[in-house]
């Protein structure tokens, strides 16, 4: 069986880039494409794809990658399974339509999902309620905003969105916050409500108003969201990779996990909001850490 110098499992904008310079160092890659539904519309943060719709970006990195036979893309893995062999050198991969694949370094780039208990929130997320105030913040200025954060780290964010509009309201979803912020937030007009929210009201994905559990209405057309912890992938879960308080993967300053040959890149390893041009550099990153390793360990 073909021994694969990396399998990078997730083809989202880290798991791309990581492939492209990998392949061009001339290593052997296994790219596992898991879903991107965690993916704005529009690439709207990156001054070289500025509007452009983030499934022409992947297309067009998929048709970059295919020019490369040394990269092997395995398209559409939802179940892909990851097991480390006895002999603890190589690892074996399971793919979704039953193939197998044998690999000595393991790179995990398959994403976060946002954990919060709003209702519906999936309804709306990517389409009216977005993590990064710099991806969407132009098409939303001006407009009647949300902002619900749920951790400690609130006025930050908050003093970013209201640059954008100062029609805004801090929701921190029944958690408490500091007298002095609160009183800060408010002397800018800015209301804060720490009630629950029931549910996000709306139409295919576009906000009209946000519902709290005491009962408050309150007429929003967008916001943004931090919430207080991720989901992060099962495969770093079964490596008994470390994880932090948020639930993403604990990774050193080179993208290394705890899991000895096994890294981490882009949204996987880092807090949001992970703007996707920065979740490409830390794909760059972590891929010229496994090629220098690789070299290392075979010069």
């Amino acid at each position: 069986m073909k021994v694969y110098d990396c399998a990078i499992i997730g083809g989202g904008p880290a798991g791309l880039n990581a492939a492209l310079l990998l392949g061009r160092a001339n290593r052997l890659v296994a790219l596992f494409e898991t879903s991107n539904d965690h993916l704005a519309f529009e690439l709207q943060e990156s001054i070289s794809r500025n509007g452009n719709a983030a499934i022409e970006f992947m297309q067009a990195a998929k048709d970059k990658l295919n020019q490369y036979p040394n990269i092997h893309s395995i398209i559409n893995n939802q179940n892909v399974r990851v097991i480390k062999q006895s002999d603890n050198k190589l690892f074996k991969i399971y793919a979704g339509d039953g193939e197998n694949f044998l690999a000595e370094k393991i790179l995990l780039t398959d994403g976060a999902k946002i954990q919060t208990d709003i209702p519906n929130f999936e309804q709306y997320y990517n389409k009216s309620i977005f993590t990064s105030p710099y991806g969407y913040g132009w098409e939303l200025k001006g407009k009647k905003l949300i902002y619900i954060n749920e951790t400690d780290d609130i006025l930050r964010t908050a003093k970013i969105i209201y640059n954008l509009s100062n029609d805004l309201i801090v929701a921190t979803n029944g958690r408490d916050i500091k007298e002095n912020e609160k009183r800060e937030l408010e002397n800018k007009g800015i209301n804060v409500i720490t009630d629950k929210i029931k549910e996000v009201k709306g139409h295919q994905g576009v906000m009209s108003s946000v519902v709290f559990q005491n009962g408050l209405e309150i007429k929003r057309e967008a916001g943004f969201i931090t919430p207080s912890t991720y989901t992060t992938n099962s495969i770093a879960q079964g490596f008994s990779c470390d994880l932090d308080e948020h639930g993403l993967t604990v990774v050193d300053h080179f993208g290394r996990t705890s899991e000895e040959n096994v890294y981490a890149a882009g949204d996987t390893a880092q807090p949001a909001p992970m703007e996707i041009v920065l979740s490409e550099a830390t794909g760059i990153q972590v891929a010229m850490t496994i090629n220098s390793d690789i070299s290392i360990e075979k010069f």
